[in-house]
């Protein structure tokens, strides 16, 4: 063969070749591409999945696409979803019936502090009927008797009514209903005036002081500001267990007016001050009488409410000072 025709043969050969090769890469390149899209577009799947979730959504699943790489991601994926809502669905079972079994328990006490409150307040006349000596002369010793006996009555009394006020404030929340131009001087007075055969009976007094003139006024709730003072005053005598006074001052700024109830007390630990109207707590602290925990945590909630604020100042064997704010109107 000529060399002319073998080389023109073995160029045509050649050129068929790299043809043949650039085909063969061009089909290669086709196929990498459309697997990088599918698995760029299942990575988008997966991750869309998982945002779904973790805002809540559990019901979405990654669908199989018959890919030998994917399947057992997806069904590891879907698997985990389920396993994820079955706990779910049991821990909102379990919530549920919480709620349920905790509601059941309030409107027990509920009912039953508020059942109580009648007997209760019948013993409290029958003791006053007594101490008057209505059924007779009482010796000195049958009067310390029936003194005491007074005191727990109203200690019991108490502490029944503040159950019974936690609850309604937290099923029916605190129903807020002002007065107008309230005389708070007159106001304070007539509660102190209230706690006056208590104090008689626990051997203490109320120095009361005033800052507001006898004109001063304010748009509030009577009954529930009369509600915290209450709560305040027999915290105060509580934690009164070596001192026979207790301080009610009055004050007032541009804006606000403010109510302080001081007792010369055991006071408050300083690692406590803030847990003291917490539901429930009572602290370390050994009282005169038995607490729910319930009269601090019922009057902030009252205050707070109000647009108020309550401000504890205490120390150690020197006694404690609670604070009521409140806006004028």
């Amino acid at each position: 063969m000529r060399p002319e025709i073998l080389l023109l043969v073995s160029s045509v050969l050649l050129i068929s070749l790299l043809g043949l090769f650039c085909c063969a890469l061009i089909v290669k390149y086709i196929n990498i591409s459309t697997k990088y899209q599918n698995l760029k577009s299942y990575i988008a799947k997966i991750k869309n999945i998982i945002s779904s979730a973790r805002y809540g959504n559990l019901y979405s699943r990654i669908e199989d696409d018959n890919n030998a790489i994917t399947t057992e991601l997806s069904k590891s994926i879907n698997n985990l979803l389920e396993s994820i809502l079955d706990r779910d669905v049991m821990i909102n079972e379990y919530v549920e019936k919480e709620k349920e079994d905790a509601n059941l328990k309030e409107d027990f006490i509920a009912t039953l502090t508020h059942d109580l409150k009648v007997p209760i307040i019948a013993q409290d006349n029958t003791f006053d009927l007594f101490l008057d000596e209505k059924f007779g002369t009482l010796s000195d010793i049958q009067k310390e008797a029936m003194n005491k006996l007074k005191i727990s009555n109203m200690d019991l009394k108490y502490l029944v009514e503040a159950l019974l006020e936690t609850y309604k404030a937290e099923h029916q929340g605190v129903s807020i209903k002002k007065e107008k131009n309230v005389h708070i001087n007159k106001f304070i007075k007539e509660v102190i005036d209230q706690f006056s055969n208590i104090f008689k009976l626990h051997n203490k007094t109320i120095h009361f002081k005033t800052n507001l003139n006898d004109d001063f006024c304010a748009d509030i709730d009577i009954f529930l500001i009369k509600r915290v003072v209450n709560n305040l005053i027999l915290n105060a005598l509580s934690y009164s267990i070596k001192s026979d006074r207790i301080d009610i001052n009055l004050d007032a700024d541009d804006n606000s007016f403010s109510i302080s109830v001081k007792d010369y007390g055991i006071g408050i630990e300083k690692e406590e001050i803030d847990k003291i109207f917490n539901k429930y707590y009572s602290g370390k602290l050994k009282l005169t009488k038995s607490s729910t925990g319930l009269g601090l945590y019922l009057s902030n909630k009252i205050i707070t409410s109000l647009d108020g604020k309550i401000v504890v100042e205490s120390s150690k064997n020197k006694g404690s000072t609670f604070t009521i704010i409140l806006p004028k109107h």
